[in-house]
């Protein structure tokens, strides 16, 4: 917390984890989770948070986290779940590879400071994980909160983009 005398693991800061509502951290009103101790008020939270690299975490209806901003690179279990959900396996055009074999592509690249929430995120097989990487195609996640392909001009000029409806989920 801005201490020199603070040890580092690794060369990083020391991790504290509070989960409190974005409400009880700008109001200082009600209670969050200290990981390790349990409840404190939320007014201690916003103490612990002001000398703090806030990292917000968005969590599902249980508690699992969806959205980890940038303070993972890998996608998490829950996320993996959310996203074979919604993309049913590698979401590229045609691709009728499940889930199990894909990884979670960060559309914006996590070396271009992408972060590691679902709608920067995307299934895609080993194929086409490279693909994206070593060519003109590009991926973005449509207004509808699906993925959409779109190629590069030399294979269609108009770059209109495509979808994958090999194992959609959507009704």
């Amino acid at each position: 917390m801005g201490n020199p005398d603070i040890p580092t693991q690794a060369g990083d800061s020391v991790h504290v984890v509070v989960t409190l509502g974005l409400d009880e951290l700008k109001t200082g009103i009600g209670h969050a989770c200290l990981d390790l101790v349990g409840d404190i008020s939320a007014t201690d939270a916003r103490i612990l948070a002001c000398d703090c690299k806030v990292i917000p975490v968005t969590l599902g209806s249980h508690g699992e986290p969806l959205d980890v901003g940038r303070a993972q690179r890998l996608a998490t279990p829950a996320q993996r779940r959310a996203l074979a959900i919604r993309d049913g396996g590698c979401a590229f055009p045609g691709c009728d590879a499940p889930p199990q074999q894909c990884t979670a592509h960060h559309i914006v690249f996590w070396a271009h400071h992408g972060e590691t929430r679902i709608d920067n995120l995307v299934l895609l097989c080993g194929k086409h994980h490279r693909l994206i990487h070593n060519s003109d195609w590009e991926v973005r996640i449509a207004s509808d909160g699906y993925p959409e392909f779109i190629p590069p001009a030399f294979i269609d000029p108009a770059r209109a983009p495509r979808r994958n409806t090999m194992h959609t989920t959507r009704t």
